[in-house]
């Protein structure tokens, strides 16, 4: 077995490589599996996104927070596919969201997809604000603090149903701190479904050698060990009192997919044998959680349904 295996992560959606969303040039790729959870995570979204979270639903309007966001194109994606939400934030460190803030603006094709004449930058070129889209700068160990007034002053909207995503982030801050976040949404939020991404099962013999190996290169999860296994990843939403909780470890999630996805993954060669594929996957989880408050409107009992199913049927 290879020494740097520990060091890598399931083969998911590498960024921009699909309908003809260019890769974000310029920003540097993420260590860790940071970019490399999206597939597993539009997954679990194909599960809500055709009534409750991207395409419209009546007269509902929804929103999608990335907490994170690095070079993700999602948003893009889902728009050049003719997909849309009220509107898109994406979250990150100030250094970050300047460069694709930067990327974006000189690129013609995001800006194309984007369509907004208002698009403009912010707070020095590190924030990006258009009508369905916005790019924040902040750290999310101050989320109530300093991000919630940020996401409220670009119009969000804590009534409309929200989506949350995380990718390999929540675990890279202390449990408090990514505590905080999902108390925050459970309280506040009237209708919401969190998908989180991230590394599990630091204790057996490759999840030390994983955590050795990050180690080397100074890299700590300080929320690895709050969160250990796919029972815990659900106790800390159902501990919280969101409705439901889910969470699958990669091996799971991935034989669930369809044969066409499954033979694009085995062209990208990052694994030599089907055996080192497993053993990391078995080390990587999605986990989805719902909350809402009680709603009356039939449109909003809808998207409970769906929500629901989202959690309960994978």
């Amino acid at each position: 077995m290879s020494s740097g295996l520990g060091n890598r992560s399931p083969p998911l959606w590498p960024t921009g490589t699909r309908r003809g969303v260019p890769p974000m040039q310029g920003m540097s790729g993420a260590s860790g599996g940071v970019h490399h959870g999206r597939m597993g995570q539009d997954d679990v979204i194909k599960g809500t996104d055709d009534d409750a979270i991207i395409t419209p639903t009546s007269s509902i309007k929804k929103q999608i927070v990335s907490l994170g966001c690095g070079s993700d194109t999602r948003y893009f994606k889902f728009k050049a596919k003719g997909l849309s939400v009220h509107k898109y934030f994406e979250i990150d460190f100030q250094e970050s969201t300047a460069k694709k803030a930067a990327v974006i603006k000189k690129n013609k094709a995001f800006t194309d997809i984007i369509d907004d004449p208002a698009l403009k930058l912010g707070l020095g070129g590190t924030e990006l604000y258009a009508q369905d889209y916005c790019l924040l700068s902040g750290d999310l160990r101050e989320f109530t603090e300093h991000i919630v007034p940020k996401l409220k002053a670009q119009g969000f909207d804590t009534s409309l149903p929200t989506l949350f995503l995380s990718e390999c982030v929540l675990i890279y801050i202390q449990p408090r701190d990514s505590d905080a976040i999902m108390d925050w949404v459970g309280a506040n939020m009237a209708a919401s479904l969190f998908v989180v991404y991230e590394q599990i099962n630091p204790n057996d013999a490759f999840g030390a050698m994983m955590l050795r190996n990050l180690k080397a290169r100074q890299i700590d999860l300080p929320g690895i060990h709050a969160y250990p296994s796919l029972r815990s990843q659900e106790e800390r939403f159902l501990s919280r009192g969101w409705l439901a909780a889910k969470a699958v470890d990669m091996n799971t999630l991935h034989a669930s997919l369809s044969d066409e996805e499954m033979k694009r993954i085995s062209t990208l060669e990052i694994f030599d044998e089907v055996e080192e594929w497993q053993l990391l996957a078995q080390h990587y989880c999605v986990a989805w959680a719902y909350r809402v408050k009680a709603q009356q409107d039939p449109d909003q009992a809808k998207l409970v349904t769906l929500l629901s199913n989202a959690v309960s049927e994978k």
